[in-house]
């Protein structure tokens, strides 16, 4: 109880320092927090659940701290909606449950009251399942922190929000409900709610962008490169390689044209989840380990450093906003030549819906051509959108906002979308596009996180 009885957080944390992870699910959080400072000063991977409102309950400097610090220091997720929890796992040493936010006022001034369990007595007793117990609940009703999900908080509700009077509150809670459209809101133990699939889709994407975001900027930070790859070369386009060779080499141990078609396929994914559990305990270590193999390679394993040195240069000036205004049928295929996920799919649209007859056969450079070509010449209503429109709508269009959201739009609506012109494709196309802001995401991207050990979600499963 801190003052009260001279039992204070503090001396607990001082016997934290030997643990290297530790959970936390507190709504109220404010910059200089001792909590936090102790988190980073002694290397204790923190995973954090916060309260996501309009009210700042989770200060916007720790936020930015968090996204600093990147995917292998901190974990962050926020529930927005009913969520009061206190509660504090140093896993090894013991657990605080009780009634004190991360603040200044909770760990110093205010009067408040929790209770200390020694690891040994939460194996003894219930409470470690419960507290597992509740930590899923949370994960299952949180949103991953990204840059854009921050950037929403920080112009939809704080700044604005404390300028306004009493009487425009309710305003306020509107605007902020309508910027974090696609945010998973909580609406407590007594609603039967589920997300619908817009929110799935957003909460999924977006966390994922900023896991790729992270983890480009440790890898880069690691100074880990071949002597083949230049010391200028684009660090998303780097890491991405990085990726690519490391999930057909290690994990794979071979590179097949059709690799995502059949048996291949079930194997590639039964090959991805077996070096997951092996790595998800340690996931920093595992890209360590992975970024001093590759910087050990003396020679590229499937191409990647021409894709670094010219492809990849190449495709962004394809789909720079200028270009891509004036495509052609020729510019639409010359462009998705390189697109991962568009090349894969090609291999399985049907003969018949190219008009081909069956049994019929062509090198995947020429099927992807006739599939773009199927897809250029679909005969769309007035108020449907061509291609190139599409295109610039995603990569290059300004409302919605949230990337996120244009990519649900051009996938499913009816007015945008095309039939073998998915999320995978597109999401790829973007990251091309735009590499520095959206990191290109394909399945093959997501079987090499996970096979690193991060919980990246496989398209084919």
């Amino acid at each position: 109880m801190g003052e009260l009885n001279g039992v204070r957080l503090l001396d607990i944390l001082q016997g934290a320092k030997g643990c290297s992870r530790v959970t936390a699910a507190v709504a109220y959080a404010t910059a200089k927090n001792p909590f936090f400072e102790h988190c980073k000063a002694n290397n204790i991977f923190l995973a954090f659940y916060g309260l996501l409102d309009e009210g700042e309950a989770v200060a916007l400097p720790v936020l930015d701290q968090f996204l600093t610090d990147g995917p292998s220091s901190v974990n962050c997720r926020l529930i927005y909606g009913h969520f009061h929890s206190k509660i504090i796992w140093w896993h090894g040493y013991g657990a605080y449950v009780g009634s004190a936010n991360l603040t200044s006022n909770a760990w110093f001034t205010n009067v408040e009251c929790g209770v200390f369990y020694e690891e040994s007595e939460l194996l003894e007793s219930t409470l470690g399942i419960y507290l597992e117990q509740q930590f899923d609940y949370l994960k299952a009703n949180s949103t991953s922190l990204t840059k854009e999900l921050l950037e929403a908080i920080r112009t939809a509700s704080i700044e604005n929000g404390k300028a306004r009077i009493e009487s425009l509150k309710r305003e306020l809670k509107t605007n902020f409900r309508d910027a974090l459209k696609g945010v998973k809101r909580h609406p407590g133990l007594t609603s039967k709610t589920k997300p619908d699939g817009f929110t799935k889709f957003v909460e999924e994407w977006s966390q994922t962008l900023e896991l790729l975001r992270g983890l480009r900027k440790e890898f880069i930070g690691l100074n880990l490169r071949p002597e083949w790859v230049s010391d200028e070369a684009n660090p998303t386009v780097h890491f991405d390689q990085f990726l690519h060779a490391y999930y057909y080499v290690k994990v794979r141990g071979r590179k097949d044209d059709d690799e995502e078609v059949g048996e291949e396929s079930k194997k590639s994914v039964a090959l991805v989840n077996s070096s997951y559990l092996k790595n998800r305990e340690n996931s920093g270590r595992a890209l360590i380990d992975a970024a001093k193999w590759w910087a050990s390679l003396t020679k590229a394993p499937y191409g990647e450093d021409v894709f670094i040195k010219n492809l990849a240069p190449q495709m962004q000036s394809e789909f720079s906003e200028e270009r891509l205004s004036r495509w052609t049928l020729e510019d639409f295929q010359a462009a998705f030549q390189n697109v991962h996920a568009f090349k894969a799919h090609a291999r399985q649209v049907q003969n018949a819906k190219l008009g081909l007859p069956k049994g019929h056969t062509e090198p995947v450079g020429k099927r992807l051509d006739l599939v773009a070509k199927w897809l250029w010449e679909q005969e769309r209503e007035e108020s449907q959108h061509s291609i190139v429109e599409l295109l610039r709508f995603l990569i290059w269009g300004k409302a919605p906002s949230n990337v996120a959201e244009r990519l649900w739009i051009a996938t499913t609506n009816p007015e945008w979308r095309f039939e073998h012109f998915g999320p995978s494709s597109l999401g790829e196309a973007l990251g091309w596009a735009r590499p520095d802001e959206y990191p290109p995401r394909n399945n093959r991207t997501n079987k090499a996180l996970r096979s690193l050990g991060y919980d990246v979600r496989l398209f084919s499963s």
